[in-house]
């Protein structure tokens, strides 16, 4: 666990930066011949930017842009606790990973090898009526009823002939067709009528020959966008809020214990109940700890599950501070509360402790007066997370599912075959399995460093 510096933050801008020019890729063609150069450029660049990001998070690679990031943060930026922004950051990354996968699937699916025949020719795209209606088939769903209709059209033929083309194909819409009904859009090649037609609308059509992405969607891609984007802004507002004293133990009598950090632990969390919910039992969690050390004992920190303790209580270790917290009253000894342990630096870690009795933990003194919030605090790290024993089984399946995104832009079995199927299950499957992976190796290892079998 490294902190994170200048070389971290712009590899990890990078690899976004390439995610999101992927989206544009589809945006502005949403449709073209196999292979996808411009969405191989696009993975590729992710995947050199994610090799450096892990290069240096690792160690392996001594990048020369310095700028440590708690430092360079300042007292104001840095005072703020980071590590639960990373559940929010995480639930926006999976849905700004989902939304061009979303597309690519769109994408892929009208990449037919009818349409690549049909462009290979000098294709057009006109309006089109029905001459005659094979059979017709009505779709009910929650999102409303469809009609899906085979039928054969007349579309206008070559310009050197004039002479009109009758051409089979599948459209599908809200009502019921009958014949002389004229269709908005068909893409056929007047001088190979064996292809068949493609019917649907202008707009959809224009996209499958090099146009953009249809407007229907580029709306539905900004409905799904729209609500995580909603809920980052949201969670970032009410986390940005400074760490401070008063803001975790409220107007309530705290107590403090002068501690020094003396390693890492991992054990069971009781944490009250959720109000919201029914149950009136506390919430139990096995949770990673700072073991500190006192003249009347020592007392568990425990702190969020993405931070190794073993890496951070290397980090600082030596380092000692006061260990802030206040009992409540209606709960019982062992059930957690939250807790500051406030460095001699102005350093602070956020987490949560048992209050115990005094038979059980050392219990301190009593904060008396105002509580000390001049000076200001700032949190350890930020850290790059990377945990070998942890995070390294689950990137095989990430990278599964980024190998299968590799081949479908690439064009294997795009004729709809077996292949493109495992392909896409690999593709969602992959980073599903990868991280429940993850979270499975975490516990393992929190188990491990409490001495509970696996």
């Amino acid at each position: 666990m490294r902190e994170r510096d200048r070389g971290t933050a712009v590899a990890s801008v990078l690899a976004w930066a390439g995610a999101a020019a992927f989206l544009i890729c589809l945006l502005v063609r949403k449709v073209a011949p196999y292979p996808r150069w411009d969405l191989l450029a696009c993975l590729a660049f992710s995947a050199v930017a994610f090799l450096a990001w892990w290069l240096r998070a690792t160690g392996r690679w001594s990048s020369r842009l310095g700028w440590a990031g708690s430092p360079a943060l300042g007292p104001k930026q840095g005072s703020w606790w980071w590590p639960p922004a990373r559940g929010i950051y995480t639930t926006l990354g999976v849905w700004a990973l989902f939304m061009p996968l979303v597309l690519l699937g769109l994408s892929t699916l009208d990449n037919t090898p009818q349409l690549a025949a049909i462009t290979r020719h000098d294709y057009r795209i006109a309006p089109v009526t029905i001459t005659k209606i094979h059979h017709s088939h009505r779709n009910r769903s929650k999102t409303g009823t469809t009609y899906i209709s085979v039928v054969t059209v007349e579309a206008p033929g070559p310009a050197k002939h004039g002479k009109a083309l009758r051409l089979k194909g599948t459209v599908t819409t809200p009502d019921r067709l009958t014949t002389g009904h004229r269709l908005t859009g068909g893409l056929y090649a007047p001088d190979a009528p064996s292809l068949g037609i493609i019917l649907n609308g202008r707009e959809e059509l224009a996209s499958l020959v090099g146009g953009p992405a249809a407007p229907r969607e580029i709306g539905l891609l900004a409905l799904v966008g729209a609500i995580p984007i909603a809920l980052f802004l949201v969670g970032v507002k009410s986390g940005a809020e400074p760490m401070t004293l008063r803001s975790v133990l409220g107007d309530r009598p705290g107590r403090r214990l002068r501690v020094h950090i003396a390693g890492a632990a991992a054990g069971q969390c009781l944490a009250a109940p959720d109000p919201k919910k029914s149950s009136r039992d506390p919430h139990t969690k096995l949770s990673p700890a700072l073991r500190l050390s006192s003249p009347e004992g020592t007392r568990e920190l425990f702190i969020d599950r993405c931070l190794d303790p073993q890496a951070l209580a290397a980090a600082l270790e030596g380092r000692a501070g006061w260990l802030y917290w206040a009992p409540l009253e209606e709960h019982p000894p062992d059930w957690c509360v939250r807790a500051l342990l406030v460095l001699d630096d102005d350093r602070y870690v956020y987490g949560l402790t048992p209050p115990g009795s005094a038979a059980e933990l050392p219990q301190g003194e009593p904060v008396d007066g105002p509580l000390p919030d001049a000076r200001p605090l700032r949190a350890v790290g930020p850290y790059a997370l990377w945990q070998p024993a942890v995070h390294g089984p689950g990137m095989y399946g990430f990278g599964l599912g980024f190998l299968a995104v590799c081949l479908i832009v690439a064009g294997v079995g795009y004729d709809g075959g077996q292949l493109l199927g495992t392909c896409f299950a690999a593709a969602v499957g992959g980073p599903l399995a990868g991280f429940l992976l993850i979270q499975r190796r975490r516990t393992v290892s929190l188990r491990r460093l409490a001495g509970e079998p696996g």
